[in-house]
């Protein structure tokens, strides 16, 4: 487990996120920041929690941030290249506990893992036009904005642009 701050952890999924889990990765109100395009099965999501992953072979990680031993959001690791020092980064915060600043901190978190752990130089993010809340929470981390994708998201009906952010530590 990774402390944040005074807030909580990020940790491990475990087979008691499952309905947790269940809930978000089904909500398909956020499919268009992500290749989902279909609900999960039960057993999908169950043989995920069971799984091993492994960073390097998979090239991706997910956390839970946990707060009071609860879940409230998730932060991955994307295409994660221990070559070229690189990764994607991504974060959910659940609805409900959205605004209060936990993203930030979650973020800052996965940021000093991955610099001091992982040796990653380089974090990228893909962050819909649409999405201002994002936008500013990787501002805030001092991500710089290097280019747009565009018509990149397909969101109610049509295509929206995304800023491609990106932080080098070196």
């Amino acid at each position: 487990m990774i402390p944040v701050k005074d807030l909580g952890v990020l940790r491990a999924p475990e087979e008691s996120d499952l309905k947790w889990l269940m809930h978000i990765e089904n909500d398909s109100s956020v499919w268009y920041v992500s290749a989902t395009k279909e609900p999960y099965s039960m057993l999908s999501i169950r043989q995920y929690l069971t799984r091993h992953e492994n960073l390097v072979t998979d090239g991706q990680l997910r956390l839970i941030l946990d707060v009071d031993g609860d879940p409230v959001g998730a932060i991955d690791l994307f295409d994660y290249d221990p070559f070229t020092k690189r990764a994607g980064v991504g974060i959910m915060i659940e609805e409900k506990h959205r605004g209060k600043g936990w993203s930030k901190l979650a973020l800052e978190t996965m940021e000093h893992y991955a610099y001091n752990t992982l040796h990653v130089e380089n974090l990228y993010a893909h962050v819909p036009m649409i999405n201002d809340a994002s936008l500013g929470l990787f501002e805030s981390r001092g991500f710089r904005e290097v280019g747009v994708l565009m018509h990149w998201i397909w969101w109610e009906g049509e295509y929206v642009d995304a800023k491609i952010f990106q932080k080098i530590i070196i």
